[in-house]
Formats: structure tokens, sequence, C-alpha cells
């Protein structure tokens, strides 16, 4: 019983061979779940969160602070959702999230629109966990 439960919330990735196109398709939901966490901390402005989904690599180089400069407040995000997933490699996946955002329009007396956006954003596997790479 303890280990049905377990591997019901691994998403039985653990029973195929990392890589393989069984591997891919069990993490997906795992991968969605941490792409739309990361979106859903940048909503709140939560860039600490945010930074902790970046892969270690990524965090050796860029510091929180320079991290923090990337993200302006010009645009307000709204809503995140992941349209698409496709891997690139074993453990390299490219993620097309639709991302809704509001914003001012320049010269327009205040104006504000609220529209869609699609992100391609590179996640890598790497100690048993999806990070999120630069692009």
């Amino acid at each position: 019983m303890v280990c049905a439960v377990s591997l019901s919330l691994s998403g039985c990735a653990s029973l195929y061979p990392e890589g393989s196109e069984e591997w891919q398709e069990a993490q997906r939901p795992l991968l969605e779940t941490r792409v739309v966490d990361r979106w859903n901390a940048l909503i709140k402005w939560d860039i600490e969160k945010a930074y902790s989904y970046t892969s270690p690599e990524y965090r050796s180089v860029v510091s929180l602070q320079q991290y923090k400069g990337k993200y302006g407040r010009a645009a307000d995000w709204r809503m995140a959702r992941v349209a698409k997933v496709s891997y690139d490699g074993p453990a390299v996946a490219t993620v097309s999230v639709e991302v809704t955002y509001r914003a001012m329009i320049p010269g327009s007396g205040g104006q504000v629109i609220e529209t869609p956006k699609a992100i391609s954003e590179k996640w890598i596997y790497k100690d048993r966990e999806w990070w999120f790479t630069s692009n």
C-alpha cells in the first residue's frame, strides 16, 4: 500500500529509464507544476521564491540581486498556464507558457490593456528535479 501511494505521488516516473518517452510523459505533470509555481511566485512578486526555481548552476553565477534586476514593474502579470511542453533531449524541455498581463499603453493617457503573451522557457532535469534555465 505504501509503495502504491508513493508511486502515485511520483507519477510513476521512477518506473521508466530517465529520458525515455515514458519517463518524459510521467515527468510532464511534475514539470508543469514547477513552471506554474515559478510563475505564481512572479505574479505575486515573490522574486526570491521564483529565483529558487533557477538551476543551481545559474544561481552560482547570478545573484538574487542581479535576478531581481531583470524584472521591472512595467507589466503586471495576472495569470500563467502551460500551453505546451516539448522535449529537446533526454532531460531538457522547452515549455511554452501563456502569460496574461496588464500594461499601460504608452501615450494613451493611462489606458491599460490586458493581453496574453506566449513565452518560451528552457527547463532542465538534474538531481531529481526540474530547474528553470536562463533563455
